[in-house]
Formats: C-alpha cells, structure tokens, sequence
C-alpha cells in the first residue's frame, strides 16, 4: 500500500535541527507496521460470518475472495480515510472499485506460515452481495473529493455491517482505537512548527494527488531546490495511519541511495499548477539528511 502535508519551520539553528531529528526520524520499523506498496494489491476476503480470531490457518471455509486493494487515500493529516478495492470483473475488465473505510478491514495472521510474521489476510464482515451493492468510487468532484472520500467509505461499511452477521465489531470501535496512534502523531509533528514551503507555478495538493500510487516515486527537493531523492515507500501503522515517508537520497539509478525516514507532518506536497507533476519538500539539505542514519525495514 503505496502520504503529507501541512506541517510546519525551516529548521534554522543546529539546535532546533538537533530537537526535531529526536522526534522526526527513526532508523528502523516497527514490527506492527508495514509499507503501503505492501497493502496494494494484497487479495481482500470477505466473510459473512463474524471474525473473532487474532489469527487462523490459512484461508477459512466461507471466506470469499472478493477483489483487491488497488490504492489507499490519505487525508491531509496524514490518515487513512478509505481503502479503494477492485471488486468482480476478470483479468482487470468488467472490475468496479468501492471505497472501503479502514476500520471495515481485519488485519488477521495466517497461522499456516508461523516463520513469516508478516503474512496476513485482509478480512472484512460482509458478502459479495454487499460489495456488488456498494456505490462505485469516483474522483468527479473534485473540490468535494475529502468529504466524499470520507462519506461514501463510511456509508459503505455502514451498509454492510448492517447486513452481515450482527455479532461482528463494528468498525467505529476500530476508528476509535486509532484515535490515541493519530494524537501521538500530531503531538510529534507539532514539536518543530513551520511553515509549509510554497513554490511558484506549484500548488497545495489536493486529495486526488494523495494516493499512494502518486505519491511514491515522486521526486524530493530541499528548502533551496535542489533535488535530493524520491519518496520510495509509506509507512503505515497497524491502525493505517501514514506516519512516516521513506526518501531515497542521492544515487544514481537507484545505485548509492541512502534511504532515511522522516516524520509525514515535515514533508511538503506541491502539485504542478498547469500539468500534474507532484514533487516533495523537506525543510532540510541533502547534506543534512544523508547525516541521518539510514532507515532499515
């Protein structure tokens, strides 16, 4: 699953620099947390039956194979509002895509590779029926694209939870225990304020732009313009929350890069006013971040 955005001051003095580095980067994953190119196109199953298990043996009788996870769209925040799955359809055609919210989705273990930790089913309570159902997801409007993105997510997995076996969680309870992981988020991007970078012929991001597809691989510059990598992978948290941005430094066709992890809040997105093009600002100069120890997966 392949986030963002309005954060915060040019990083002025060593000191500050020092501070924001403690809060910013980290040099290794988490072992609850995954990269978003890991969520696309992982297979999503659906079950009529209420998921009450942590983890099973391999795929469980009436779980269905119902589409895939095609991308994920991320507010400006940083969070995760809604998981765009490709449902039906064969070899690509005929496929619709729905807008699932994340709470509707189970992260379960497969049990039947107890070497590989981080294999996993993606489970939702629902019937293929539901999905078929569901409003088909659209990027028309675009300056109602977050509210939509939010409304349609949520009312789809309002509309199948009601449907499905009435002893299953509901995924408000799921939101709910994200909202302590987005606090913290937002405490650590607030420690080093700034003011976003602008750039002329450039402009705010808007949520079309914010999609993991998008975003990876698109080139990263410093405060002064000089180009210093790309953004190679998202991390997410267990809960979906985007926390952090992985920039590729330096190199040359991807010989010599030094990849470094910095918070999602210091990373500036800009779209291109009259052509599309999307490119990254970080408030710090190449030099400063191929000084960071290199983020290990």
């Amino acid at each position: 699953m392949k986030n963002l955005l309005y954060s915060t001051a040019v990083l002025a003095v060593a000191g500050t620099a020092a501070f924001a580095q403690d809060a910013m980067f980290r040099t290794q994953a988490d072992p609850m947390e995954l990269h978003a190119s890991e969520l696309i196109g992982h297979r999503v199953h659906a079950s009529e039956a209420a998921i009450e298990g942590e983890a099973y043996e391999g795929v469980q009788e009436g779980w269905e194979d119902v589409g895939e996870v095609n991308d994920v769209i991320l507010s400006r925040d940083g969070s995760v509002e809604a998981v765009l799955v490709d449902i039906g359809g064969f070899l690509g055609i005929g496929e619709r895509q729905v807008a699932l919210d994340m709470g509707a989705l189970r992260f379960v273990s497969d049990d039947s590779t107890p070497d590989d930790d981080a294999d996993y089913f993606l489970v939702m309570s629902a019937s293929r029926a539901n999905l078929e159902e569901a409003p088909e997801y659209s990027w028309d409007h675009a300056d109602d694209k977050a509210a939509d993105a939010a409304d349609t997510a949520a009312e789809t997995t309002e509309e199948m939870a009601e449907t499905a076996d009435p002893t299953a969680e509901p995924a408000e309870q799921t939101a709910e225990a994200a909202d302590p992981v987005v606090e913290t988020t937002g405490d650590a991007t607030d420690t080093a304020m700034r003011d976003p970078i602008a750039r002329d012929g450039f402009e705010a991001a808007t949520e079309e732009d914010l999609t993991a597809e998008r975003l990876t691989g698109a080139p990263a510059y410093d405060a002064n313009d000089e180009w210093i990598g790309e953004i190679s992978e998202l991390v997410l948290s267990d809960d979906g929350q985007v926390t952090h941005g992985i920039i590729d430094v330096g190199g040359f066709l991807g010989i010599g890069e030094k990849p470094v992890e910095l918070e999602i809040g210091q990373i500036d997105i800009l779209r291109e006013s009259d052509g599309g093009d999307v490119r990254v600002y970080v408030p710090m100069t190449r030099e400063e971040l191929e000084a960071l120890p290199d983020y290990n997966n």
